[in-house]
């Protein structure tokens, strides 16, 4: 039945959900779908939802923070892609499905195709900025300590390679805009880049990254944010954050094929941040002869060599399943089921929340740790009974996190918290 539906939905999906009627599954006992998408029950829409992924109805995924499950209509459009590429094999891409990816990326972050280059992932993402950017020795960095190793690593091979100093901070989660002053703090005439996080992957927090953006601007430096966290969970607007560089992923929230990305540069920095790795496709013109090598004028200068393109046009179609849905309404969602979860765990004593504490930079990823249990032992004891968490080893913190996407829903957060009041007591 579900393949029924995908297939019908895989046909309709161009529409509003006027679609929906046709490929919810007939013999189930929700309420008729002849309505629009705007009269539909909430839960009965966000089954649907669920529905539409491969994921097992007894098994909670808490852990899109780490990797996001794609739905039916992008698996099978990524096989049909890959299939006609087989039956015609064709070197080089396919230019017009390529640039209309990211136009929807472009649309989906309010920039403009020029500024997107495609990556593999965010870490990609996080290497060509570091490599590209003029860093002299003895220049300094501003990062947290609450970075992903896709963003540490770089950083630290930056400093092996480039004899770059990084400095760090450690996130307030009390008070989210401290943590503009404790960046402010450590600027001074060396530091060249803030390098952080939108979202953090280790407690969810969110960070300011307007103000900090603004701070940067005043002191004359770049400002670079990981977005792996962010792209596809929540709507947002990068010419207002006025970021430098911003780097995500499409394997996370966005719930694309997996070794997906993309690069945004700001177009005032096109000219400034230097390729590092290049190949067909990076360059406007190039001649062995007379040694002339001319950069693409767009961000596909940081693109080069084949590609699976089958990969990017998932991609294009994960964001088409995502606005179907509404990133507002996404957001959300998710924000309900974290408070949710938040809410409640602060009714166990046995439980500490590492979340920040102000609610306003909270997001869909919150953070506890046991204070008697093992947390590691805690997580492998919740995988067994099919809920999916993280463990949180990164700076300490020792915890458990648990992600929220559109695919979850209030019965399993129940569920979950039944499921760690029985163990941490």
């Amino acid at each position: 039945m579900q393949r029924r539906n995908f297939l019908k939905l895989s046909a309709l999906l161009s529409g509003n959900f006027a679609w929906l009627p046709a490929v919810y599954p007939v013999h189930s006992a929700e309420p008729d779908l002849a309505h629009a998408s705007g009269t539909l029950p909430d839960e009965t829409f966000w089954k649907f939802v669920r529905k539409q992924f491969l994921l097992p109805e007894h098994y909670a995924y808490f852990n899109t923070g780490g990797l996001g499950a794609s739905p039916y209509i992008v698996l099978e459009n990524v096989i049909q892609e890959m299939r006609e590429r087989e039956i015609r094999p064709a070197p080089g891409i396919d230019m017009e499905k390529w640039l209309a990816t990211k136009a929807k990326i472009a649309q989906l972050i309010q920039a403009v195709p020029d500024e997107i280059a495609f990556t593999n992932s965010a870490t990609d993402g996080n290497n060509i900025i570091l490599n590209g950017l003029p860093f002299q020795k003895g220049d300094e960095i501003i990062t947290s300590t609450h970075e992903h190793s896709g963003l540490e690593i770089p950083l630290l091979n930056t400093v092996r390679r480039r004899d770059v100093i990084i400095r760090t901070f450690d996130p307030d989660l009390d008070n989210g805009l401290g943590n503009v002053d404790r960046i402010e703090r450590l600027i001074n005439k060396r530091t060249r880049l803030i390098f952080i996080s939108h979202f953090t992957c280790t407690t969810g927090q969110r960070f300011a990254v307007r103000e900090i953006c603004q701070l940067a601007q005043a002191a004359g430096i770049w400002c670079a944010l990981d977005g792996a966290q962010v792209v596809g969970n929540m709507p947002f607007n990068v010419k207002e954050i006025d970021c430098d560089f911003y780097a995500t992923c499409g394997h996370k929230w966005m719930l694309g094929p997996k070794r997906t990305g993309f690069l945004y540069v700001k177009k005032s920095m096109l000219d400034f941040l230097e390729p590092s790795t290049v190949g067909a496709y990076s360059e406007a013109s190039h001649d062995i002869r007379s040694q002339q090598f001319q950069p693409h004028p767009t961000a596909q200068r940081f693109e080069y060599a084949t590609q699976n393109d089958a990969l990017y046009a998932g991609l294009g179609v994960a964001i088409d399943f995502l606005n179907q849905i509404g990133l507002q309404r996404i957001w959300e969602r998710n924000r309900k089921l974290a408070e949710q979860f938040y809410t409640e765990l602060e009714k166990i004593p046995e439980v500490e929340l590492v979340s920040p504490a102000e609610e306003i930079f909270r997001t869909s990823m919150i953070t506890f740790k046991p204070k008697k249990n093992d947390f590691r032992q805690l997580a492998r004891t919740l995988g067994n009974r099919d809920f999916r968490v993280r463990q949180v080893s990164e700076a300490q913190v020792n915890g458990i996190r648990i992600s929220m996407h559109l695919y979850n829903n209030e019965a399993e957060v129940e569920k979950l918290v039944n499921e760690i009041k029985k163990l941490v007591v």
